[in-house]
């Protein structure tokens, strides 16, 4: 969809190929992406402003993804194509779907590959039109099929709009039309879809929480070596409880999970270039105390051995 797009006065559109220079990006708005794959990285986004509304369109990559939203008035998510795969909060959407939240709503997302997906945000000017029973809470839809469809036609449409004919989103009457027509899609595709079942939901509450302490732990203890029985008693819970919570809220096993997150700890050190770093420091730092394991992990996550991260770091060649 964005080889058919071309920035305009109504169209922004930004394109990343180097996930460094994307990071701070993200933190902006309160993100924090782990790559899965860092291979042929690329990530794009495509933003449309309307007169009570803001579309995203953005093309993601393999990761784990935290971000809170704070969404007064509504978002809705949903994805462009149908041949995805994702969970939110520990729960699967391996079909279509889409999200819809209000309020102060914290969202652990797990994608194996990219996808094509839609961000739209409700401005002061719209009220959450009964979308969302309740606040501060995520709820993942069973759209209709021909609901969804309808939805990703306007959207795609007004994105193509704001590229060739970017004048009819500056003229106020017609860029509320055009909002018009999205609204009542939206509308429909709510009045047409299906909630999940709350036991589904309540699980993944507790998943949730568990991985966060879980976070907060290895924050805290950076250097340690980390058991799973220890980690398991200090969340009150068993090994098997935890592990399960790992896999369903980051879609992998509790051990692989721990040693992502020390890599990226670690790469977060070694891109500052300090000259008081070295690879072994910083690898000791980060929980790595057999050299040669941290040095085929982090080549192998990474694509570059974590002594030329330091140096490209520090400006050397």
């Amino acid at each position: 969809m964005f080889q058919n797009l071309s920035p305009s006065p109504a169209l922004s559109i930004v394109q990343f190929s180097d996930i460094d220079a994307f990071r701070p990006v993200e933190f902006v708005a309160d993100a924090r992406s782990v790559p899965l794959n860092l291979a042929n990285f690329h990530t794009a986004r495509a933003t449309v402003q309307l007169p009570g509304c803001q579309i995203n369109l953005l093309t993601s990559f393999p990761r784990i993804l935290d971000v809170s939203y704070r969404a007064a008035h509504g978002v809705v998510i949903f994805q462009i194509e149908d041949a995805y795969e994702v969970s939110v909060n520990g729960l699967s959407v391996n079909r279509p779907a889409f999200v819809g939240m209000r309020g102060n709503v914290d969202l652990q997302f797990v994608e194996p590959r990219g996808s094509l997906h839609v961000i739209i945000t409700l401005g002061a000017g719209l009220r959450d039109r009964e979308w969302f029973d309740t606040p501060d809470e995520l709820c993942p839809f069973t759209p209709d099929a021909d609901a969804l469809a309808t939805v990703r036609s306007v959207t795609s449409g007004i994105l193509q709009t704001a590229s060739a004919r970017s004048d009819l989103l500056q003229e106020p009457r017609s860029a509320l039309a055009i909002q018009e027509d999205l609204l009542l899609a939206i509308d429909e595709m709510f009045r047409r879809s299906r909630a999940p079942e709350l036991a589904g939901r309540l699980a993944s509450r507790s998943y949730c929480r568990l991985v966060r302490v879980i976070d907060e732990y290895v924050a805290f203890h950076p250097a340690s070596a980390i058991y799973s029985a220890d980690l398991a008693e200090q969340c009150g819970v068993s090994v098997r409880t935890l592990g399960t919570a790992v896999a369903s809220v980051r879609g992998m096993s509790l051990h692989r999970y721990l040693r992502l997150k020390q890599l990226w700890s670690a790469r977060a050190q070694l891109v500052k270039g300090s000259d008081a770093i070295t690879v072994t420091s910083c690898a000791r730092a980060n929980g790595f105390h057999h050299m040669g394991e941290f040095a085929k992990l982090y080549r192998a996550t990474f694509q570059e051995t974590a002594s030329r991260t330091l140096a490209r770091a520090r400006g050397a060649d």
